[in-house]
């Protein structure tokens, strides 16, 4: 078994953000509303999670940082801590929001005090901080330390899939931007928002005028936006993107020969509107089952507009709208910058048939990583949560289980990013973001310590969780009908992906209307789903087919996930 990584501090330097801030290139419209990213004050390295494992004073509490190889110099650079010599790396920071955007935008910790809420977390400090920034549950601090994991067994287990990690800080950003498109409606309904709306923040011209009108319900909602902006960190280099956000790359040679094309488009059958009354009874009985949830989900209502996270597929044609929050305490996040998302490669239509089993397996192979060694869950990934960088390596290898699994990689290592609301454990300590305490936009999806209500059933972290989860963001980018005779064994794994323990699809009813709308669907993947951990997944041909019985080259690159020691 490998041996275990040790934690502990180093003493890198401060970013020097008015650096960054002076060669920042503002686009036109964070021109008008002289919003630069680096504008940042009251930078600082301490966050509460290091509390937990180190011994500090009141001289050094702010000048540690932990212990990883990399530490960022510039939006181009990293410094090797062993070695001391600057490497040439492109970063990418996530300007990841201490405090929840939307609720601070309608009033929600007006009663902590402003100065409360732009007092950063500092031990031996006397000023009082908001109580949501000295929590070490903080979504933000658990985002956060999870990549430094992912980015240890990726420097200590080479695990490829794992991020490298550069470094983290607190600050007071000038202007705090976000993209409140999908919380337009829900945002305009609060007095509070309007009445505090360009003086706390502004919003984008188009819609300063549509404050105080009248407004559609809430809840008219596009079937499978999961879209929560605040946790959409708008993260912005130096450097010029191109119109997708992403840098350049280069071009499929055969474009025909490469992409899936999923299921032939069908025009949708004029009876499919109606259910029978079979189906109705069916859904009736489902409904039935699910009563115990109701009264809890009437309790909700309130919070519920807030449930999801950033799906919305990067394609949508929707105008965006931004809000810039003024004085915004945020945490900057420096990881190394991916090349693009799953969710780019489906619009695009760069997967063949051939490339969606490697990617899956790849997914699952990470799944199995995480949760041996950290008994680690998501809890929301989606195609926009998986990324990938270009490789030369031609195979991965994996040993799970005493078997070998050799996995073409067609150029493209993918890796999971976004830990805002995983729930994992280190070194006997339980990291559980706070999005699933009250008030979370994640409450009572589970009830689990260490926000557990002991007046209602245990729901503990659930394995099968991510894999249906993953499903859901696919299922409309390839399956166009339910038959599943028709389908290729990608349909079929995702749509079993979909699938709760008595076989009904999570996402749909028979009819095409959701079954679980808004956040009711995590409630329920998380009660009704258990058959599809990633070790389960292993026992399927379409995965199976990657079993490898020769002898594996010297050379060859090999992730022994039965050597990879447990860190909870």
């Amino acid at each position: 078994m490998s041996s275990k990584f040790n934690l502990h501090y180093s003493k890198p330097s401060l970013l020097d953000v008015q650096a960054l801030a002076n060669k920042y290139d503002p686009s036109e419209e964070d021109k008008e509303y002289e919003y630069n990213p680096f504008s940042i004050t009251s930078l600082q390295q301490y966050n509460p999670i290091y509390s937990l494992f180190f011994d500090m004073t009141e001289k050094n509490c702010d000048k540690i940082g932990l212990n990883h190889s990399f530490h960022i110099v510039n939006m181009n650079q990293v410094l090797n801590s062993s070695t001391k010599e600057v490497v040439d790396k492109p970063v990418f920071i996530k300007y990841s929001p201490l405090l929840d955007p939307i609720r601070y935008m309608i009033g929600k910790y007006k009663k902590e005090g402003d100065d409360a809420l732009r007092t950063l977390p500092m031990p031996f400090s006397t000023a009082k901080s908001a109580s949501k920034l000295l929590h070490v549950n903080n979504a933000s601090y658990t985002d956060n330390f999870f990549c430094y994991l992912s980015g240890q067994l990726n420097l200590h287990h080479g695990f490829s899939h794992g991020l490298e990690f550069y470094g983290s800080f607190l600050g007071i950003q000038e202007k705090y931007k976000m993209n409140i498109t999908d919380d337009l409606e829900y945002l305009i309904d609060s007095k509070y928002f309007s009445d505090h709306c360009n003086k706390l923040f502004s919003i984008t011209k188009s819609e300063n005028a549509r404050i105080g009108a009248t407004t559609s319900s809430r809840g008219n909602k596009l079937k499978l936006d999961i879209t929560n902006d605040k946790d959409d960190i708008v993260t912005i280099d130096a450097e010029e993107l191109d119109d997708d956000g992403f840098s350049a790359e280069g071009e499929l040679t055969d474009l025909s020969e490469l992409v899936y094309e999923g299921a032939e488009e069908e025009e949708e059958d004029s009876g499919s509107d109606s259910a029978t009354e079979e189906e109705e009874d069916e859904d009736s009985a489902t409904e039935e089952e699910e009563d115990e949830d109701e009264e809890e989900d009437e309790e909700e209502a309130e919070e519920d507009e807030g449930w999801a996270t950033d799906e919305e597929s990067e394609g949508a044609e929707e105008a965006e709208e931004y809000a810039y929050i003024r004085n915004f305490p945020v945490q900057l996040i420096c990881l190394e910058k991916c090349e693009g998302t799953l969710d780019r490669l489906f619009l695009k239509k760069e997967i063949s048939y051939e490339m969606s089993a490697s990617i899956l397996m790849q997914v699952i192979m990470t799944l199995l990583t995480f949760q041996k060694c950290f008994h680690f869950t998501h809890n929301d990934l989606h195609t926009n949560n998986i990324m990938y960088q270009s490789t030369t390596i031609e195979y991965m290898h994996y040993r799970v289980n005493g078997k070998v699994y050799r996995v073409p990689t067609y150029g493209k290592i993918f890796k999971m990013i976004d830990f805002g609301r995983s729930i994992y454990q280190f070194q006997g300590k339980k990291f559980c973001s706070d999005s699933f305490a009250d008030n979370g936009d994640a409450a009572t999806q589970y009830n689990c310590e260490p926000f557990m209500n002991e007046k209602k059933p245990r729901i503990d972290p659930n394995y099968s969780f991510d894999l249906c989860r993953l499903g859901c963001s696919m299922y409309d980018f390839i399956i166009e009908s339910e038959d599943e005779e028709s389908m290729d064994d990608f349909q079929k794994t995702v749509y079993r992906w979909c699938l709760d323990d008595n076989g009904k699809n999570v996402l749909y009813k028979r009819n095409g209307d959701d079954r679980y709308p808004n956040f009711k669907l995590y409630k329920m993947i998380a009660r009704t789903v258990h058959n599809h951990t990633p070790e389960q997944q292993l026992e399927f041909p379409y995965f199976s087919q990657f079993l490898f019985e020769g002898t594996v080259e010297t050379d060859a690159t090999v992730i022994d996930i039965d050597g990879l020691p447990t860190y909870y």
